[in-house]
């Protein structure tokens, strides 16, 4: 066997874990070993997610593509105000003491906290609808992402600082040239955990918050009229779409930042 061959067969491996989560899944089903009012079968599953995907919205759209869309745009939206806020301020917590000092007790209360907590909270204040899903959202996200800033910042050679200072680097370029590129590998850790937190906050808070559209919505919404094939296939999808986002989005961005800029190997990258 060639080593290109070799190159193929290992770009399916990820597929192996999943294949056998569905043999299971079929078993399960196919034997009766759960009530299959309770679960649906994969082949019903994979039947549902078509047709909701051929299924029209009033104004022609599919169904399903509708809803995808409605969650992404809350996503991109949350996550981009955490990321933003979150980075800002971990840099900010690494580089001083005192402001560390204030700051570290209040975030260590408060992270802990799941998203879905905020909810009733926001929906007192704000009401239905995008901009409590987005808020709750980005502050659930947030909390990771200053955590493991903050740490990498602490954590970056001094002298590194004093080096670049000692040149002339103002706090603009300390910021771009030093304390950004040393800590980024805890940043985009930071950034995949607050993303993996806000999508599964995006989609919970969907589920009592959205006045339409949205996965989260969708699987609360088939729970009314008891679709289990709807919700399965909501699941399904909301794992997916994370999956595409989480392995293919993100990944793209490390492979051009931190895998470039050697702060990990690509072989330790894919190390699996």
């Amino acid at each position: 066997m060639s080593v290109n061959s070799k190159i193929k067969i290992s770009d399916f491996y990820f597929m192996v874990p999943f294949i056998l989560i569905i043999i299971v899944w079929f078993a399960l089903s196919y034997f009766k070993i759960i009530n299959p009012i309770l679960i649906s079968n994969p082949y019903e599953v994979l039947q549902t997610i078509i047709k909701l995907f051929e299924k029209k919205t009033t104004g022609g759209q599919s169904y399903l593509l509708t809803n995808i869309s409605a969650s992404y745009y809350r996503l991109i939206l949350s996550f981009c105000i955490a990321s933003v806020i979150g980075v800002t301020f971990g840099i900010l917590m690494g580089t001083s003491g005192k402001i560390s000092w204030f700051f570290n007790p209040i975030l260590t209360l408060f992270m802990p906290i799941p998203g879905i907590a905020w909810a009733p909270i926001f929906m007192i204040w704000i009401g239905f609808g995008d901009i409590t899903i987005i808020a709750v959202s980005a502050l659930a996200a947030v909390f990771p992402i200053i955590y493991n800033t903050s740490a990498g910042v602490s954590h970056i050679d001094k002298e590194y600082v004093w080096a670049a200072q000692s040149m002339g680097a103002k706090n603009s370029d300390l910021f771009l040239k030093v304390y950004l590129p040393f800590s980024s590998v805890d940043i985009f850790t930071g950034l995949k955990l607050g993303l993996a937190r806000c999508w599964r906050t995006v989609i919970a808070v969907e589920m009592i918050a959205a006045t339409m559209w949205g996965l989260g919505f969708m699987i609360f919404d088939a729970r009314e009229y008891l679709l289990p094939s709807v919700i399965y296939a909501g699941i399904v999808i909301t794992a997916i779409t994370f999956y595409i986002i989480e392995n293919f989005v993100i990944r793209w961005f490390e492979e051009r930042t931190i895998v470039r800029w050697g702060m990990i190997n690509k072989g330790g990258f894919d190390g699996y």
